[in-house]
């Protein structure tokens, strides 16, 4: 089914409602025009409350205001005095007025790590208390190891506070704005990973009900402890509950006619599915319309295939397409244009027309040969994987000398989907000559690390260790089993991300053989990156308090193999971090496009970059839309060109004319972004990528876009 009204919106009895997808999609968009076309129908009804969950938010810069951990009624709030210079002249006085006129609306960017350090501080000392119960640790020992521990508990506590919000009753609706596909798939298993957490801390209790059973002569009376484990555990199985109900929950994937976006999305249904969690809509966002000029024609004609399998692959589902807009969809007036599509009341917009304008200095990007280590960052959806796959490409070519690596670490991986090969958790060779693959240097590899799969690995070989430690040593005591059992599952306690980590471990363990000069990093969304950045520092602490636990019972535990595994991975997290931080071994391109929310993210992720002394010489800003000089009278409008023609030229000065007054509009409001970006990042060279009109796949595209980002540099 498809241009159906979406059933979110008709359906009175739903509480919750998700929305999820690839990053870059537009989940957050329309997340805040379901919040705002919601409120305005239940105005005298119903409370509406949307939270974002994404590290890296955006909501605020959605709706055009600011946003915080605190709930604020978005009616009550103005535009930013620097988003509001950035609004389109004429239309801010009716967006105060549309502000004005909701009272029932409120919006939240959810902190979870503050909740997660709220947890910890509340019932730090029961958990401390559960641990010197049923472990051999002393006290000093606790108190560091838990202090760097307890896996993912800022994202469980988030999930717990939406369910807690909707029990209390404040709020009838909750809307949901996720982070993108693999660090919400991530999130959506959490419930049944916390799960096992709980199963170890009531490991380690049972021996303390035991031996309480064994000396007192009486029956067990629960204490803080066991009330602990049970409300814990009564909050993830309601949690589980909420997410399954199909009367009051659902789900709703937000995808683009792109093959990568389809692939994801169907990744995304199996785990929504695995979960049980109702779906009935998906949305298909920037569908293109016809329009006069061939660039236009050619972005449709390019999208009849992804949304022929759209069709097919989710026919059971209700599809709503939505088209490619003109303008940015951001503030209170354009989510109602947006909210009033998706009704079936279609309004008109104009366009302006054509003209000429002069752009800021095109500048290529430039890598030295030197650089060890290349990574690119950003935004959901703003093409990180693409670029990394064509300067991959392009160092391969114009070093034959040097063996190039790129992989990602995202839990969504997509450098199969940008190769158009089949990579997975192997290293891969990519053949990169198009005519005659076979005469080509083989100097190109790729990777898609299975970091989960690395932690169960090394999760599994500890647990051996244990138990032949046990087995061979400890003899078969009933208080023996406890302490089995609690060291089996000790490293459930690890820290989130320590899977992150051992995936660039592997890398350096690759660099250290000497196998690859180069390595090209396909890095997570800009929010999980950022954290991803601040992660060594404390996963080597957690590291090195693991290791001296096992020297420290080395007379009891024997664990030398799993001791020097850990010891191992502490010095090469330090590796990491000088390599990281050495701008003579290491440079990040930062990726954005030319909008508003990627330009605050931007801002957002330099600085972080600039904190952890990371050096950014590069900014990319992608998909800028490619200027067309107006034909003359007799002349044909320049076609951009199909795959295996010569590349698109990058943007030259002088010259915004679109092909038609749809591309016009939009690059006009790119440009003015563009402007802002040059000024407000003076030192940094500045790379001006133009759009495909078809989406980058294959070695042919990567070579065409490498030769625009590095000026056909040989």
């Amino acid at each position: 089914m498809t241009n159906n009204i979406p059933e979110y919106f008709q359906n009175k009895d739903l509480r919750l409602i998700i929305f999820g997808g690839k990053g870059g999609v537009g989940k957050t968009t329309m997340a805040a025009a379901a919040a705002l076309h919601l409120a305005q129908t239940y105005r005298n009804e119903k409370k509406v409350l949307v939270i974002s969950t994404d590290p890296a938010h955006s909501l605020g810069d959605s709706f055009g205001i600011e946003l915080g951990d605190e709930v604020t009624e978005v009616g009550g709030q103005s535009l930013p005095a620097r988003l509001a210079s950035e609004s389109v002249a004429g239309r801010q006085s009716s967006i105060f007025n549309l502000q004005s006129s909701i009272f029932n609306l409120y919006a939240r960017e959810l902190d979870a790590v503050k909740l997660g350090n709220e947890f910890k501080q509340r019932n730090g000392a029961v958990i401390k208390k559960l641990a010197d119960r049923g472990t051999y640790f002393d006290r000093q020992d606790i108190t560091e190891f838990f202090n760097l521990s307890l896996p993912g508990m800022d994202e469980v506590m988030a999930i717990i506070e939406i369910a807690d919000i909707l029990r209390e009753g404040i709020y009838d609706v909750l809307i949901l704005d996720t982070a993108p596909t693999g660090h919400t798939v991530r999130m959506l298993s959490l419930p049944e990973q916390m799960l096992k957490w709980i199963e170890f801390m009531d490991l380690m209790q049972q021996k303390h009900r035991f031996m309480s059973v064994q000396f007192s002569g009486k029956k067990y009376v629960k204490d803080e402890c066991d009330f602990f484990i049970d409300k814990l555990t009564s909050d993830i199985e309601s949690v589980k509950e909420l997410l399954s109900d199909r009367q009051t929950t659902r789900f709703v994937p937000v995808t683009i006619p792109e093959l990568m976006s389809i692939y994801e999305t169907r990744r995304l249904l199996s785990v929504l599915e695995k979960n049980n969690i109702p779906v009935t809509d998906i949305i298909v966002n920037r569908v293109a319309d016809v329009h006069e000029c061939a660039f236009c024609a050619s972005k449709q004609e390019d999208q009849k295939q992804p949304l022929s399998e759209i069709e097919n692959s989710f026919s059971q589902y209700r599809l709503i397409n939505v088209p490619l807009f003109p303008m940015e969809i951001r503030g209170v007036e354009q989510l109602t244009v947006l909210a009033d599509y998706l009704m079936g009341i279609s309004k008109p917009y104009e366009l302006p027309k054509a003209v000429v304008s002069v752009e800021e200095t095109q500048a290529c990007l430039t890598l030295d040969s030197s650089l060890e280590f290349v990574l690119f960052g950003g935004k959901g959806g703003v093409g990180k994987t693409s670029l990394a796959s064509a300067a991959a490409v392009h160092l391969a070519r114009c070093n034959p000398d040097k063996n190039i690596l790129v992989f990602c670490t995202d839990p969504a991986h997509s450098l199969s989907d940008s190769f158009k090969l089949n990579i997975g958790d192997k290293i891969t060779p990519i053949d990169w000559a198009i005519r005659n693959p076979q005469s080509a240097i083989r100097n190109l590899y790729a990777l898609e690390i299975n970091a989960e799969k690395l932690f169960e690995d090394f999760k599994d070989a500890y647990k051996k260790d244990i138990e032949e430690v046990f087995n061979k040593f400890l003899g078969k005591g009933v208080d023996i089993k406890f302490d089995r059992d609690v060291m089996t599952e000790l490293l459930t306690l690890a820290p989130p991300g320590l899977d992150e980590i051992m995936a660039l471990d592997t890398i350096m363990d690759l660099r250290k053989e000497g196998k690859f000069d180069i390595f090209v990093l396909d890095t997570s969304p800009t929010g999980h990156l950022l954290r991803f950045l601040e992660l060594p520092d404390m996963v080597r602490k957690w590291l090195n308090a693991f290791f001296k636990l096992l020297l420290k019972y080395r007379g009891v535990l024997r664990l030398a193999e799993a001791a020097e595994k850990a010891l191992a991975m502490s010095r090469n997290v330090r590796r990491i971090q000088e390599a990281f931080m050495d701008r003579n071994r290491t440079n990040f391109v930062a990726v954005t496009i030319a909008e508003a929310m990627g330009l605050l993210e931007l801002e957002r992720l330099v600085s972080a970059l600039d904190n952890a002394k990371i050096h950014c010489g590069n900014i990319i800003v992608n998909m800028v839309i490619p200027p067309h000089s107006p034909p003359s009278r007799g002349d044909t409008p320049h076609s951009p060109p199909s795959r295996g023609d010569t590349p698109l030229s990058p943007p030259s000065r002088g010259d915004l004319g679109g092909g038609c007054d749809f591309c016009s509009s939009k690059r006009v409001e790119q440009t003015g972004y563009i402007k802002r970006i040059h000024s407000i990042f003076p030192s940094r060279s500045i790379t001006k990528v133009p759009m495909f009109p078809h989406e980058v796949r294959g070695i042919g595209d990567l070579r065409k876009l490498g030769e625009i980002i590095f000026g056909n540099q040989s």
